[in-house]
C-alpha cells in the first residue's frame, strides 16, 4: 500500500508538472535606458540584430508589444503614456538563439522588467483586406535585404526589415520600399487610412513598391502640404486613393469585417526594474 502511494503521488507530480508551461527564451541580458523623443524622428523605430545583441532604439513600450505579439497598433489598447515614453533596449542574445525567438523574448523582457500583465480578447472590426487580384499579384522582388543595410527599423514580424520612405509631395502620399513584405506594406498605409489594412494575400517573401496615393487621414502627423493659413497647395491633379494605387502590383482592396486578437494592457510599471 506504500509503494503504491508514493508512485501515485510521483504520477501525480509529474503530470502537473507536465501540464506546465514552457518558459519563452529570455535574453541573457538587457539593458533599459529612456531616451528623448527626438521630434525630427517620431516614425521610425529602428531595430537591428545580429547573432549576439538586438538593438532598439526610439521605442515606445506600445512598439514593443507589437513586436513581441506580433499584432498591430490598432490592437493595443492601454495607458497613453505608452506611446510617448520612449526607451533604448539593448539585448544580448543567447548561444544558438534564432531570430524567430526574439519576439518571444521581447514578451518575456516586458513581463519581467515592466511588470506587464496582458488580457487577450477577440473583437470584431472594420478593415481594408489586402488580396490579390483576379489576374494574380505582379510583384517585383527585391534586390536588397535587411542584412545588407546600415540601417533597418522594426517589422511586423518583430524582426529588422529594410527602411520604407514615406514623403508628402502636393499630390499625396508616397510610399517608396526597396525591400518591404506585404505585411509591412500593409502596415504603413494603414497610417493613413481609416480602417487598418490587414495583409490576407498569403504571399510571403521581399518586394519593391512606389506608391503614390491620397490620404485619408494623416494619423495625428500634421499635412506638410497645408499652409499656415489652413490653404492646401495643389499640384497638378490629385492622387488616386489607396485602392486604386496597389492595383499596379495585381492587388485590392477590400472592405470587410474580420475578427482580431485584442490586447489590453491591465498593468505595467512606467520604471522597469535595473538593469
Amino acid at each position: 500500500m506504500r509503494s503504491f502511494t508514493i508512485f501515485a503521488c510521483l504520477a501525480s507530480f509529474a503530470s502537473v508538472f507536465a501540464q506546465q508551461p514552457a518558459r519563452k527564451p529570455a535574453f541573457e541580458v538587457a539593458s533599459i535606458k529612456p531616451s528623448d523623443p527626438d521630434p525630427a524622428n517620431r516614425i521610425l523605430i529602428g531595430m537591428k540584430a545580429d547573432a549576439d545583441t538586438v538593438h532598439y532604439t526610439n521605442i515606445t513600450l506600445r512598439d514593443c508589444i507589437r513586436a513581441a505579439w506580433r499584432v498591430r497598433d490598432f490592437q493595443i489598447q492601454g495607458p497613453d503614456w505608452m506611446s510617448s515614453a520612449r526607451f533604448e533596449i539593448t539585448a544580448k542574445l543567447p548561444a544558438g538563439a534564432s531570430p524567430e525567438q526574439i519576439p518571444d523574448m521581447m514578451q518575456r523582457l516586458l513581463t519581467e522588467r515592466f511588470g506587464m500583465v496582458l488580457q487577450h480578447d477577440t473583437k470584431e472590426q472594420s478593415v481594408y483586406a489586402l488580396v490579390a487580384g483576379k489576374d494574380g499579384p505582379k510583384l517585383k522582388p527585391a534586390v536588397v535585404t535587411a542584412e545588407n543595410q546600415s540601417q533597418t527599423a522594426l517589422g511586423p514580424d518583430g524582426k529588422p526589415r529594410p527602411l520604407i520612405q514615406i514623403g508628402f509631395p502636393a499630390s499625396g502620399v508616397v510610399i517608396h520600399a526597396s525591400a518591404a513584405s506585404l505585411a509591412a506594406i500593409a502596415e504603413t498605409i494603414s497610417r493613413f487610412t481609416f480602417r487598418p489594412v490587414v495583409d490576407v494575400t498569403g504571399i510571403e517573401g521581399q518586394y519593391q513598391f512606389e506608391l503614390n496615393f491620397e490620404p485619408e487621414t494623416m494619423g495625428g502627423m500634421s499635412d506638410p502640404r497645408v499652409g499656415q493659413d489652413g490653404t492646401r497647395v495643389v499640384d497638378g491633379g490629385p492622387a488616386p486613393l489607396a485602392a486604386a494605387a496597389v492595383q499596379q502590383y495585381g492587388l485590392r482592396l477590400e472592405t470587410r469585417k474580420a475578427p482580431l486578437e485584442m490586447l489590453t494592457v491591465t498593468h505595467v510599471e512606467k520604471t522597469p526594474t535595473e538593469n
